[in-house]
Order: C-alpha cells, then structure tokens, then sequence
C-alpha cells in the first residue's frame, strides 16, 4: 500500500512492496469508473458532458500531484486512458476489446497498465512519454 497524502485514496496505486506498509510513493495513481460515468466520448459531447469528463480528469491529477506523480490513468469497463501530469496529456483510449497477435501486434488494456507501471518506475523526464 502507497502513503496517502492528506487522506485521499485513489482507486489504485503503484508502489514498492519492499517498502512498510503506507510508507511508499503512489508512483502511478489511477481511478476506476464505471462507463456510464465516464467515457473519452465525453470530451466531444454536450456542455455538461465535457465538464464530467474534465471533472474525472481533475481528480486523477489531483491525486498525480498529491504523489509526486508523472503518470496515472483512468480506467472503466471500456477502456483506459493514459494520462501524464505536466501537461495533462491523454492517451489515445484502449478499449478492453482490443486483441493482438504476433503478426498483428496491438496495444492491450492490461499492456497498457504494465506499461505505466514500467513508465513510473523508470521516470526519465518529459520526453520519455509514448503510448
């Protein structure tokens, strides 16, 4: 488990386990929401529509910036969006249905999420990012 600065939890944490409980650095926060809340559509569609997409958003930077964070994401049942702070660059959506195969490689959700951990753990300035 990651420290919780200020008492605000986000729904999932990387951290090092070798570290005491509670002690260690979130060094990828994400938050987890059901697709009828949230959606990448959302950023296109009504006045309303927009400001919960952007309500999502500031939430997870908050949580970034509460741990010192370059790197987290917001994940639904549909698909993950990769997020990096400094800017508050998204990534394209991955959807959950997205399949690969050796000839045919594709970015995964799962890849996805190995790949922020690999991101946060190896942090090497602002040009390191690509998803």
């Amino acid at each position: 488990m990651a420290v919780t600065p200020g008492n605000f939890t986000p729904d999932t944490s990387y951290y090092l386990p070798e570290l005491p409980g509670g002690t260690g650095p979130n060094r990828a926060p994400g938050d987890v929401k059901p697709s009828w809340k949230w959606s990448n559509a959302l950023r296109h569609g009504t006045p309303y529509q927009k400001q919960e997409f952007k309500q999502v958003l500031s939430q997870a930077n908050h949580y970034m910036e509460q741990h010192q964070a370059r790197y987290g994401f917001v994940l639904t049942n549909d698909e993950l969006i990769a997020i990096r702070r400094q800017n508050v660059e998204l990534s394209l959506p991955i959807p959950w249905a997205t399949r690969g195969t050796v000839q045919q490689p594709r970015l995964t959700v799962l890849l996805g999420l190995w790949y922020i951990g690999m991101l946060a753990a190896q942090d090497q300035g602002p040009e390191s990012w690509q998803l």
